[in-house]
């Protein structure tokens, strides 16, 4: 085992101490001491390494070469820092030499842009982790400890990950995993014995689900502030309220890939088959198109295809065919009416029952009453 105090003593004059990065120098704070952030398994210090900054991450647990040497590659600088035990004795112990990346993490971008109401802010956080995730879980790797606290935000609005301790890669299968994770972000059935591709899909889904509330409805952070993680508590399961509203808030607002990201929330196993497709459908872009897809089922869902190809993923409990370039869909309880590219246009809030539109007007029954809707949205007699 090694302290923060003994990575400290090294680094305060790290000259002679170093095996080839005599050249290297900390970044001190006004005191003079080095600057550092530590958590549970590891201090990153921030250094000056020929002439750019970097990150120097000095484990706190002896940890296996071979390991950290697949984990980090020619990062890995092996048996770099001399650390001492007495004023007499020491030992050298293998660092990690990494690009720093600046910027704020993502649960404090999150956070800050939710409490200043900044919901633009809080939509680009969305899809730009939506499009992270949807590549970082559809391969066969894994972070293992993915969570807002370990993704940063980079000066161009991307995410980039810090923290590759906990990661799964192919060459490790068949092993326990070395770590369970923060239980704030984890399936709560994860076990030591889970450690493969699966891992990130379960925390992938609930950070997609908080950023895209936040993004739809920022007033959630005050009411969730005390979640073990960003909104959500993994282990209330499907009685957790933030997960419960942030399913009625996308039912009720359309927002399809959402509800059906959250819902995957409530599978009993790790694996969510689903997870990749949903996110990118999160972030796809709208491809507006002058002839209507035709109506389709798929494990139950309904969506839209033009010949062979799917213009429409399967996200909803009912539909209709379009007419006069809009369709009748449900989502949970809610109709809405969407547009050809898949857009949300209408929402019929409280209507049991919906038609295809005729003239420029649609049947929907609310109350018991029949009423009509128009292409603005307008409810009337």
């Amino acid at each position: 085992m090694f302290t923060l105090r003994q990575y400290l003593l090294t680094l305060w004059q790290p000259h002679g101490l170093m095996r080839t990065l005599d050249t290297l120098e900390p970044l001190r704070d006004r005191t003079g001491r080095p600057l550092f952030a530590a958590g549970n398994s590891a201090a990153v210090f921030r250094v000056k390494y020929r002439g750019r900054d970097c990150a120097l991450r000095c484990w706190f647990r002896p940890r296996s070469t071979e390991r950290l040497r697949a984990l980090y590659g020619d990062r890995l600088r092996e048996r770099e820092l001399f650390v001492y035990h007495t004023a007499e004795r020491g030992e050298w112990v293998d660092a990690a030499l990494c690009d720093w990346i600046e910027g704020p993490t993502l649960h404090r971008a999150a956070c800050d842009a939710a409490r200043q109401r900044d919901t633009e802010r809080l939509h680009g956080l969305s899809r730009a982790f939506d499009a992270w995730a949807a590549r970082a879980v559809a391969d066969e790797e894994a972070w293992g400890d993915l969570k807002p606290e370990n993704l940063i935000v980079d000066g161009s609005g991307a995410i980039r990950p810090i923290d590759f301790d906990a990661r799964f890669l192919p060459a490790f299968a068949g092993e326990r995993s070395p770590e369970l994770g923060t239980a704030a972000y984890q399936h709560p059935a994860r076990t030591i014995d889970d450690f493969g591709p699966e891992l990130d899909d379960y925390p992938a889904a609930a950070i997609s689900t908080a950023l895209a509330a936040l993004a739809l409805d920022p007033s959630l952070i005050d009411r969730y502030a005390a979640s073990d993680g960003l909104l959500l508590t993994p282990a209330l399961g499907t009685a957790d309220p933030a997960r419960r509203e942030a399913l009625a808030l996308f039912e009720r607002l359309g927002d399809a890939a959402h509800y059906r990201i959250a819902r995957l929330l409530a599978s009993p196993g790790l694996r969510l088959p689903d997870l990749p497709t949903l996110l990118r459908c999160a972030v796809a872009p709208p491809a507006p198109a002058d002839e209507a897809p035709e109506l389709f089922a798929r494990d139950g869902l309904w969506g839209y295809r033009r010949g062979a190809e799917t213009a429409i993923d399967p996200l909803y409990d009912c539909a209709f065919d379009f007419t006069e370039g809009l369709a009748a869909v449900r989502l949970g309880a809610a109709w809405h009416y969407i547009d050809t590219a898949g857009r949300t246009r209408l929402h019929c809030p409280g209507c049991e029952a919906v038609k295809p539109f005729r003239g420029g007007r649609a049947e929907v029954r609310r109350d018991g009453r029949c009423l009509a809707i128009d292409r603005e949205g307008n409810i009337s007699e």
